[in-house]
């Protein structure tokens, strides 16, 4: 996929690329397992069986029933990045990242999330020697 693909949901916006996926949830959203649902639909539409990293532009200030992160983790997905653009937004992915196991890293910029996932990636295919 060398362009991005553009997902409008009734709780979100989704940009896909071929190895990250941007997301920017709406404002006042309470994320649960039914929206999630329909991120692991999109996740297995465009990268089954491939390596990619999800990227949380938070935008707006929303809720994820944190145990989400806990349960359930798609099987190619290499890392999770919040892009925060406010100390309230970091404090909340500070408390997020506790209940992610796996890389979850927290950003100013989407461009320093993009790099990292461009990284991580890297780091991903010269460990499985691709």
């Amino acid at each position: 996929m060398k362009n991005s693909v553009k997902i409008t949901l009734n709780f979100a916006s989704i940009e896909v690329f071929e190895h990250f996926i941007v997301s920017s949830i709406d404002e006042g959203v309470s994320l649960k397992q039914r929206q999630l649902d329909e991120f692991f639909k999109i996740f297995n539409d465009y990268y089954q069986g491939k390596p990619f990293v999800s990227i949380a532009n938070r935008v707006h200030d929303y809720n994820i029933d944190p145990t989400l992160l806990k349960s359930r983790k798609h099987p190619d997905l290499l890392g999770i990045a919040v892009v925060c653009y406010n100390h309230r937004s970091r404090e909340v992915a500070e408390f997020e990242k506790k209940f992610y196991e796996g890389p979850f890293e927290i950003f100013d910029t989407l461009e320093g999330a993009k790099n990292w996932s461009e990284d991580l990636l890297q780091q991903y295919l010269k460990k499985a020697g691709l």
